[in-house]
């Protein structure tokens, strides 16, 4: 569904196709991104969610480094503000940490694969998006990646049990999630292109306080005292890295 709606959006918005060396890049940053994507759904199927941010934390030094040694990146944000985000994201994990499950050698293997994928994909999509493709390309691009992948293993594994109606029955619902994932990429790619994947990569790590925030809202889920304090300091270390660039 999520390549359906990127291919109407491309219809209707985009005006001009790059060329076949700048496909070829966008198609690896999308190959790059599905293999961290399955990387990832292998792991939270039987582990919790803290690893993910704790690999994530790897996921910002992979980045600077790439963007240091070889883009001649030298521009960092406010040292106040990356501590806090860290300090609020670390925290976040260290009070949950209970809830994790030791991982064997395989799983973190995975995980390490997957950051890898993640970072590149990002910098490689800055690289594109700079040179001034189109977002709305680049998301039908990787959406139509992760179709042809998902679908081919999907029909490899449970060619026998695929049973449509249960699709049938929930159009509405997955067509509203599409929409959603569909404009959460647009503007996550808009925020790689004005700033930079350093920065992207240091403010995703709000994800698990979104989620926090978003279960208490929709699901009534409590929040504890120790993740408001983690998701005061992230937001403190967020608004001090937007004054650094006004």
């Amino acid at each position: 569904m999520n390549s359906v709606v990127g291919l109407l959006l491309a219809f209707l918005f985009l005006k001009s196709f790059p060329n076949s060396n700048d496909f070829l890049k966008i198609t690896l940053g999308s190959i790059l991104g599905v293999t961290g994507l399955i990387c990832m759904l292998t792991v939270i199927k039987k582990h919790a969610l803290q690893w993910l941010g704790i690999y994530n934390l790897l996921t910002i030094l992979i980045t600077y480094l790439h963007l240091y040694i070889f883009e001649n990146f030298t521009k960092t944000p406010s040292l106040s503000g990356l501590f806090f985000i860290i300090l609020g994201y670390v925290s976040y994990i260290v009070f949950n940490y209970k809830k994790t499950k030791r991982l064997n050698l395989k799983t973190h293997g995975l995980l390490l694969l997957m950051i890898i994928c993640f970072s590149y994909a990002s910098i490689i999509h800055w690289k594109n998006l700079t040179n001034n493709i189109a977002p709305i390309f680049i998301i039908v691009n990787q959406e139509l990646v992760v179709f042809l992948v998902s679908f081919s293993l999907l029909f490899l594994k449970f060619k026998k049990e695929i049973n449509l109606g249960n699709y049938k029955m929930n159009f509405i619902k997955v067509l509203i999630m599409s929409v959603l994932v569909i404009a959460a990429m647009y503007f996550s790619f808009i925020g790689v292109k004005i700033t930079d994947p350093f920065i992207t990569a240091l403010l995703f790590l709000a994800i698990p306080m979104t989620t926090i925030l978003f279960a208490a809202l929709f699901l009534k889920e409590k929040i504890s005292f120790s993740d408001i304090l983690s998701i005061l300091s992230i937001c403190l270390g967020a608004f001090l890295i937007h004054l650094q660039t006004k």
